[in-house]
């Protein structure tokens, strides 16, 4: 990525965040004020999807670091824990968490110490970087780095009023990832709903499930409370919120209220015994932006005609696309 496109798409996020606070960033990239203090902790996106090349897996993707090496780091943060939660029993109430933690960059090549457990038991240890595979206990497999963002979203014609014109404002950007791969039968059940959390301090600092909840639906000064709440209090803190979002963005009342049901709590659900592709689930060619446009206007707006990422994903382990090289 030449210099020049680095700081225009620095730019752009700047000018579309001074612009409309409540409504401009897509998925999860600084969703929320606070989340713009320390990239490392904000969660860009999450994925969870069954294997392509083995059935009885499941991967699960999060993204954190928006514009990494650009706006954020490409490190993760050494004083945080960042948590995969999985609800089997539809409480919205984590039974199953798989935990990291990182140590200190080196500093020849910012490599990081990892590591994974899964309800406090260690399952798992390595370094960090886009071509470590670390094998986990019962048949896992981890690997944690800087990747193509593998988010594609026509942003700037987002902003200028639905006007889209096709431009997929992440091309050529980077993100930072955990992309964690176990068994299906580790989570408890075939239909799960999951959502990721950084945690800093024994305070929840960013957590996300469904994309564009809290971006879209939340208003300004709501946004770090929403980050902050547990999944299973968006019904009774966030319900009425999100349905006035949804019935100013369809027009119909009743259709809001149905729909916000099945928003809230935010978690991504997934039925593993079936084929995932969003709502059920999310893998990362999913469309996101053109299903939830339909969605939440009543098919009114139908797409930003951004359909694809701008590399193709390799479709094995990691399934990330591999990072871009930042021109300094």
């Amino acid at each position: 990525m030449k210099l020049h496109f680095r700081f225009l798409c620095l730019g752009l996020l700047v000018l579309a965040s001074q612009l409309q606070p409540g409504l401009v960033h897509a998925a999860d990239h600084l969703d929320a004020p606070l989340v713009g203090t320390d990239g490392r902790l904000d969660i860009n996106d999450v994925y969870i999807f069954r294997s392509p090349n083995d059935s009885s897996k499941v991967a699960m993707v999060m993204t954190v670091n928006p514009l990494a090496g650009v706006l954020s780091p490409t490190t993760f943060n050494t004083s945080a824990r960042y948590e995969f939660n999985i609800d089997n029993d539809g409480d919205a109430q984590p039974d199953v968490v798989y935990q990291l933690a990182f140590g200190t960059p080196r500093p020849t090549d910012l490599s990081q110490r990892v590591t994974l457990r899964r309800n406090g038991a260690l399952i798992g240890r390595g370094i960090t970087g886009r071509n470590v595979r670390i094998r986990t206990a019962g048949g896992g497999l981890l690997r944690c780095g800087t990747f193509d963002d593998p988010f594609f979203f026509d942003l700037v014609g987002f902003q200028n009023g639905l006007a889209f014109e096709g431009n997929d404002f992440f091309e050529g950007l980077n993100t930072s990832a955990i992309v964690l791969e176990v068994p299906r039968s580790d989570l408890g059940g075939d239909a799960v709903g999951l959502y990721c959390r950084t945690v800093i301090g024994g305070t929840q600092f960013d957590r996300m499930g469904r994309p564009a909840i809290n971006t879209v639906l939340i208003p300004s000064d709501a946004k770090d409370v929403f980050n902050e709440t547990d999944p299973s209090d968006d019904p009774s803190v966030f319900g009425d919120t999100v349905r006035a979002s949804v019935t100013a963005l369809s027009g119909d009342a009743d259709y809001a209220a149905a729909i916000t049901d099945v928003l809230l709590p935010d978690l991504l659900t997934v039925d593993t015994s079936q084929s995932t592709a969003f709502l059920n689930g999310r893998q990362l060619a999913d469309d996101v932006i053109d299903a939830s446009l339909s969605l939440l206007t009543r098919g009114v707006v139908e797409g930003d005609g951004v359909d694809a990422n701008d590399v193709e994903f390799p479709g094995v382990f990691p399934y990330l696309a591999p990072a871009h090289v930042i021109m300094e």
